[in-house]
């Protein structure tokens, strides 16, 4: 029940995330007098802000866990609320405030307890969990850029927004019912103190291994994030219309399912750097070989499955290396993963600004590499791929996780842990 209903919230939150590109190319307003530039400010902030926070509230709701399942209803009526307001924005500051910031605050405290719960429920298979859940994103970035694309031709983008609040609003809160600790809250007594906001013992989380983490997962979201913002410009220029851009868009995200699912159940057999490692050279023959010879359709479709499943299916490895990290600490396994989501909405941020600067949007030319001024954004998208499967080389001497999964598998399931 935790899985699916985990899934559901993945799908609608991180979906919809994964599903901004394809307003990039709308003409309606508030959209028309807006640069590039400042569009993708809104997908970005929202992205920045829930990835960024949840170290953050899992510190807060680690301390005060009665507070996490009323927040989650609380924070579910705003993220409902901030897109049906934003129906009737008139300029694009309005979209970045109510879209951006707000729903990005909201939809980050409504998703933060799962992350938090998903050390207490899985162990043995915890990567496979991880990755069915982490999948949905991938299943709303198909699903939505479809949908988005006949309802803003249909109805328009404010009656979409509309639309698109209330089924956030009565799947997701369908879905709140399954999600639930492992063990019943109780508050703390005299007897029982409160959690403390951060352990007293951090050696963990200040490990070369941890650092070395970190820097892989930074240098690949500063990579993958351009892509899945610029994917869809790209082939708006190749081929007129707004149906290929969609599509491309869809089968980036819908690859990442793929790969979540895939990547998390490789991870509970075999060592997680070498997943890492496929990762990262994958990714980078993708963008430097398939989407810099891109000069058909077809080209740009099979980039968008390689690479959406290379790169998009990394967080899929998340849980692996956060367990390693937290070993036994379910709380440090949890804010392992907060701490991989900071650096990663570090990335959402920074990543979409430096390839915008090195687009050249004066070279409207299809040329036979890097065509339409991306020669420069798939090399640096390229070279940051590149750049993780050399921290997947440095990671393996430093991992333990090809003995611990030996131990897994000499160990039988904890009750409840399956």
């Amino acid at each position: 029940m935790f899985c699916v209903s985990a899934c559901v919230f993945e799908t609608f939150i991180w979906g919809w995330n994964n599903t901004y590109g394809i307003f990039q190319g709308s003409s309606s307003p508030p959209f028309d007098n807006a640069s590039p530039a400042a569009i993708s400010i809104i997908g970005t902030a929202s992205l920045g802000i829930q990835y960024m926070e949840i170290i953050v509230l899992i510190a807060f709701f680690q301390r005060y866990p009665e507070y996490a399942k009323p927040s989650m209803w609380i924070c579910l009526f705003i993220c409902v609320v901030s897109l049906i307001v934003s129906s009737f924005a008139t300029q694009i500051w309005h979209l970045i405030l109510l879209q951006g910031v707000i729903f990005g605050l909201s939809a980050g405290i409504l998703y933060a307890p799962i992350v938090m719960w998903l050390s207490d429920w899985f162990v043995t298979r915890r990567g496979l969990a991880g990755g069915i859940i982490f999948g949905g994103s991938g299943v709303g970035g198909f699903v939505f850029p479809l949908a988005m694309g006949y309802l803003l031709n249909a109805v328009g983008f404010r009656w979409t927004l509309r639309i698109w609040a209330l089924a956030l609003g009565a799947c997701c809160g369908i879905a709140l019912i399954g999600v639930n600790p492992r063990i019943p809250v109780r508050k703390p007594s005299m007897d029982v103190p409160r959690h403390p906001w951060f352990p007293t013992d951090l050696s963990r989380l200040k490990s070369p291994l941890m650092a070395i983490i970190l820097g892989t997962n930074i240098v690949q979201a500063l990579g993958f994030f351009p892509v899945s913002l610029f994917v869809p410009t790209y082939t708006s220029s190749l081929l007129s219309g707004t149906l290929p851009s969609t599509i491309v868009l869809a089968l980036f995200n819908a690859a990442s399912v793929i790969f979540y699912i895939m990547f998390g159940r490789i991870c509970d057999s075999y060592p997680y750097p070498y997943v890492i490692l496929a990762s990262g050279v994958g990714s980078s023959l993708a963008a430097l070989l398939l989407w810099g010879f891109a000069s058909s359709l077809g080209w740009v479709f099979a980039f968008a499955a390689v690479f959406g499943g290379l790169s998009g299916g990394f967080p899929g490895v998340w849980p692996a290396a956060a367990s390693e990290i937290g070993g036994p600490l379910n709380h440090i396994t949890s804010l392992a993963f907060g701490c991989f989501a900071v650096v990663k909405g570090i990335a959402a941020i920074i990543g979409p600004i430096i390839a915008a600067s090195l687009h050249d949007r004066s070279n409207h030319a299809k040329s036979v590499y890097g065509g339409f001024g991306f020669r420069n954004v798939e090399i640096f998208v390229g070279v940051m791929a590149a750049a993780t499967s050399v921290g997947a080389v440095v990671l393996s001497f430093y991992s333990t996780s090809k003995r611990r999964t030996v131990a897994r598998r000499l160990l039988p399931a904890p009750p409840f842990y399956k």
